[in-house]
């Protein structure tokens, strides 16, 4: 008996509305929950629709809206806190959590993390190929921050911490309401601090998903900016928290991406450009001093024009470092690592991303490695 919920916020309507639809008429799916972010037009359109849903597949799907539990941002973290512990009061067995924008949701990825969860595994994963130049917080921030923070564990080793996709069983979800370090967390640090509490909950699976997962892409890389300076947090504290128990860890075996996917352009390159340049306070200028020289100059050089050459692999490693020990969750140093993202996505897009799509992927796995191997 599982419970499926989707968080949502400003997805198109008609794709939210179908994934509710997949999941209502999935064999195993006694209910399905749509925890809405806010009042508004697509809550409303979702209700309505909700109704329908639960007349024609007989299953009972609700339409709510989240409640504050967190003491950051009010934000996705709310969401599948808010989701978790209305699954407790109820009687199902396991919790499927996906991201409502999904276009190609079906049955499949249902089915693989039950099969998963038949087979022993309290927690179920998916993961699937990406576009070179999409996941670029999971790439250029949390796994090198877990590979730096926790680089003897096996949690920088879990493909795509970000990902929304997961089953957890009832003892886990018990486990995650009763964490301050997860329910705190309502912003977009929500999947980061979740990966790191189940880590160590006991076996995980990961479910391949050949076929990706299709979704809206981005302009400018200036959409993401609250989520990469949150998500940057929450692996800081990660970093802090005691390394996980060791863990079973078993991970189906990765397909080649499709074309599609290959060949797909994760943001727009002439658009971001400008954010290296634009902006800038002497406040955020003062921390950018705080580097060592041969980082702090040319990231000061983004005041006149663009400069990004500088943060290759080696570069962002020092970067990172510098970071951790430096870093306050203030306005300014919050400007300040998003820009340095932006900075380091272009010169990888610009270098690395240029190779081909398995060259690239290979680059990004390998840069992870090595910095576990460096700490």
């Amino acid at each position: 008996m599982s419970l499926v919920v989707f968080p949502f916020k400003s997805e198109d309507a008609d794709v939210a509305t179908a994934n509710l639809e997949t999941a209502a008429h999935h064999p195993r799916v006694t209910g399905v929950l749509a925890v809405g972010a806010e009042p508004g037009r697509l809550f409303e359109l979702l209700a309505g629709e909700s109704s329908r849903i639960s007349t024609s597949t007989k299953v009972p799907v609700e339409v709510i809206l989240q409640d504050r539990i967190g003491d950051r941002r009010s934000g996705k973290g709310d969401g599948m806190n808010t989701a978790m512990r209305r699954f407790l009061t109820g009687d199902n067995e396991r919790l499927h959590f996906y991201d409502a924008d999904i276009t190609n949701f079906d049955a499949s990825w249902i089915e693989g993390a039950e099969k998963a969860a038949d087979d022993g595994f309290p927690v179920v994963r998916h993961y699937f190929p990406r576009a070179s130049t999409d996941a670029m917080i999971t790439w250029m921030l949390t796994r090198p921050l877990f590979a730096i923070g926790h680089s003897r564990s096996q949690l920088w080793q879990i493909p795509q911490p970000l990902g929304g996709e997961v089953l957890l069983s009832r003892g886990v979800v018990e486990k995650l309401v009763d964490d301050d370090f997860v329910t705190s967390r309502s912003d977009w640090g929500i999947d980061t601090v979740i990966t790191y509490a189940t880590a160590g909950t006991g076996p995980m699976y990961e479910h391949f998903v050949p076929g990706g997962k299709q979704h809206a892409l981005y302009g400018s890389l200036e959409e993401l900016r609250a989520m990469v300076y949150e998500c940057f947090e929450a692996a800081l504290a990660v970093g802090e928290m005691p390394p996980p128990s060791p863990f079973e860890h078993e991970v189906e075996p990765e397909a080649p991406a499709t074309p599609a996917i290959a060949h797909k352009v994760g943001y727009d390159v002439e658009s971001t450009i400008r954010l290296l340049t634009e902006g800038w306070t002497a406040t955020e200028a003062e921390a950018a001093r705080t580097f060592p020289r041969h980082i702090a100059g040319p990231i000061l050089a983004n005041q006149r024009e663009p400069t990004f050459a500088f943060l290759d692999g080696e570069g962002w490693y020092e970067t990172l470092v510098h970071l951790i020990d430096a870093y306050r969750p203030e306005p300014a140093w919050r400007s300040l690592v998003f820009r340095l993202w932006v900075a380091r996505v272009l010169a990888y897009t610009t270098t690395d991303a240029l190779a081909g799509h398995s060259r690239a992927m290979e680059v990004l796995e390998q840069t992870v490695v090595d910095y576990a191997s460096r700490r």
